[in-house]
């Protein structure tokens, strides 16, 4: 799926327009099954994480952007390097 290999280099996360710290993402493998948490993310006042489930079938409808079937838009973000 390329929308975990998309979270693995996250270092933020836009969920529905509001910013996360990554704090976990799981390494795509074939033994992942529905259940299985592939992302948890945090703000200052707020945290969530996302199942196998919740990120199936999800559409890219830009680099590193997803829309789930729950409708949810979700950016993948990297820290900029200042050179």
């Amino acid at each position: 799926m390329d929308i975990l290999q998309a979270m693995q280099d996250a270092k933020f996360v836009q969920f529905n327009g509001h910013m996360f710290v990554t704090g976990y993402a799981c390494l795509p493998d074939d033994s992942l099954v529905a259940d299985d948490i592939v992302l948890e993310a945090s703000s200052a006042d707020s945290e969530f994480e996302l199942t196998l489930d919740d990120v199936r079938e999800a559409d890219q409808i830009g680099p590193g952007v997803y829309r789930l079937r729950s409708g949810a838009v979700i950016c993948f973000l990297n820290s900029a390097t200042v050179h």
